[in-house]
């Protein structure tokens, strides 16, 4: 009689929300939780989503592990999908602490400059958000980490998906084979140290490109087989939406073996029946695409140069373009899966997601309690560096953007969209007037706003912020009454590509500007 009174009240408190808030407890990944009990990382995965339910005996081991463990409060850990210059994984949990501090309770804070969504995800787990940005990519990223569902990662690694993604290679493959069986040979030709072939693929191996205006210099073998493969492009059975990351970024930025699979997953995603699962894969593949792409510092500004301008091909720039270059895009693709399912929010029907300007969103919102703030810090910041994501994420077939050198126009080897966003935040004219905008349309709503920003030292060489410090917060007195700086040490931001700008490095890199009405 106990004993079917035991498994009563099983049934009742180990429901998949309870799952989950016991695997938070213990601090540990699907995977990990699933080797408790001899199941597997899908197994769990379907328990919490409420796809499946534990069978009796696994209720009554769940049941037993709960009742033996007490709750740490363990802080939930930022959850960073990409890499992002300027990223707030590591000042995610301070943030969120300041804003509580000063907007007691649970009313909705307004993220803006979303950008990855760190920030976004973290606080999403404490009160209700609205994220906004005006990219393309962002708005992918903070819809999946805010709406995403256990369910909807975990189909991405069963057969029936995978079968689809190899199918759509397998047909874009027949395609571009003479550039795949090109850059197979270059690539084994660089790892016996003759590097050549494979600098001309990274150098004049963009489709788009070639097809916009062909670069001076290129070898006469691979401008013929450029050529060959855009021909047979236009008359295939894709459309340029199908294509986006082999005609754009293969050569420059991923192998062409890599870019194809990025573009036969977004075609499997298509072929989906449930929009929201499309959302969820499109941030998949971002997550993947940063992971694979062969640049310095996996920063998405330009391409890779190999052969500096004296001839020489540094070794470490070449180990790492071979590294880069033969990663497994299939394999990274279900990684990345598996880790946007461990980071499914417990609730996400009280969250949005905005696609629009800041200062817009700010001035018209009648929903936010409280703001929350990152704008870009320099002109490198923001949206220069992440145009193979946001056209990854358009997939709207952009003309590219153009320079003249030496009298002679020529696309730039950065594969740069025309009309990327150049943000007002981002330039010396328009960023005093900007920042103001938005201290007066976040005060006119009587909410606080916590601001992150970076001080500098002119003296020694550190790149010139859009605003000095004082004069930002000269700017937020002019709106709000209580103004507050926080600062916080032992953190440095990531250095730059360039060596002119990797100088001296600051621990307190960065600072919170705390605005109370």
């Amino acid at each position: 009689m106990c004993y079917k009174i035991h498994l009563f009240l099983i049934d009742i408190s180990m429901t998949p929300t309870a799952i989950r808030e016991l695997r938070n407890r213990l601090c540990e990944s699907q995977t990990h939780f699933g080797e408790r009990f001899q199941v597997s990382q899908i197994t769990v995965a379907y328990w919490e989503s409420g796809r499946s339910q534990p069978a009796p005996k696994r209720l009554s081991e769940l049941a037993i592990l709960a009742s033996n463990t007490t709750s740490t409060n363990a802080p939930v850990k930022a959850f960073r999908p990409i890499q992002y210059l300027g990223s707030k994984q590591r000042l995610a949990e301070t943030i969120a602490t300041v804003l509580s501090e000063v907007a007691p309770g649970a009313s909705r804070v307004g993220d803006l400059f979303a950008g990855s969504g760190v920030v976004s995800s973290l606080l999403g787990t404490i009160r209700p958000v609205t994220a906004v940005d005006i990219q393309a990519f962002s708005h992918a990223l903070t819809t999946a980490l805010l709406h995403g569902k256990a369910e909807h990662y975990a189909e991405f690694i069963q057969p029936e998906f995978m079968l689809q993604v190899n199918e759509f290679a397998r047909r874009v493959s027949h395609q571009v084979a003479p550039l795949l069986e090109f850059e197979a040979k270059a690539l084994h030709k660089a790892a016996s140290g003759d590097p050549e072939d494979l600098i001309h693929l990274m150098e004049f191996g963009s489709l788009a490109i070639h097809e916009q205006r062909p670069l001076t210099n290129c070898p006469p073998r691979l401008e013929k087989l450029l050529g060959k493969v855009i021909k047979g492009l236009k008359t295939s059975e894709f459309n340029t939406a199908d294509l986006t990351a082999i005609r754009y970024f293969g050569g420059p930025y991923f192998s062409y073996a890599q870019a194809l699979e990025l573009d036969a997953i977004y075609m499997a995603a298509n072929a989906l029946k449930v929009p929201s699962s499309k959302s969820c894969v499109l941030a998949v593949l971002l997550s993947t695409a940063s992971e694979i792409v062969n640049t310095v510092g996996k920063q998405f500004a330009q391409p890779m140069k190999l052969k500096k301008a004296d001839g020489r091909i540094p070794p470490l720039l070449l180990q790492r373009a071979l590294r880069d270059r033969t990663l497994n895009t299939i394999q990274i693709f279900q990684s990345w899966a598996n880790r946007w399912q461990e980071h499914v929010l417990p609730t996400n029907d009280n969250h949005r997601v905005v696609r629009g300007d800041v200062i817009e969103f700010a001035a018209n919102d009648r929903e936010c309690g409280v703001y929350y703030a990152d704008p870009p810090y320099t002109i490198d910041h923001y949206s220069r560096f992440y145009h193979v994501l946001e056209t990854l994420v358009l997939r709207d077939s952009p003309r590219l953007d153009e320079m003249k050198k030496r009298g002679e126009l020529s696309v730039m080897r950065g594969v740069y969209r025309i009309g990327r966003h150049q943000s007002s935040f981002c330039v010396p004219s328009t960023a005093p007037a900007a920042f103001d905008k938005l201290f007066a349309a976040t005060v006119r709503r009587e909410a606080p706003l916590v601001l992150s920003y970076s001080p500098f030292d002119e003296a020694e060489g550190h790149r010139p912020r859009l605003l000095t410090f004082p004069d930002l917060v000269a700017t937020a007195k002019r709106h709000y009454p209580n103004v507050s700086v926080m600062e916080i040490t032992e953190h440095s931001h990531r250095k730059l590509n360039t060596k002119t700008h990797n100088v001296g490095i600051r621990n307190d890199a960065e600072r919170l500007l705390i605005c109370k009405v």
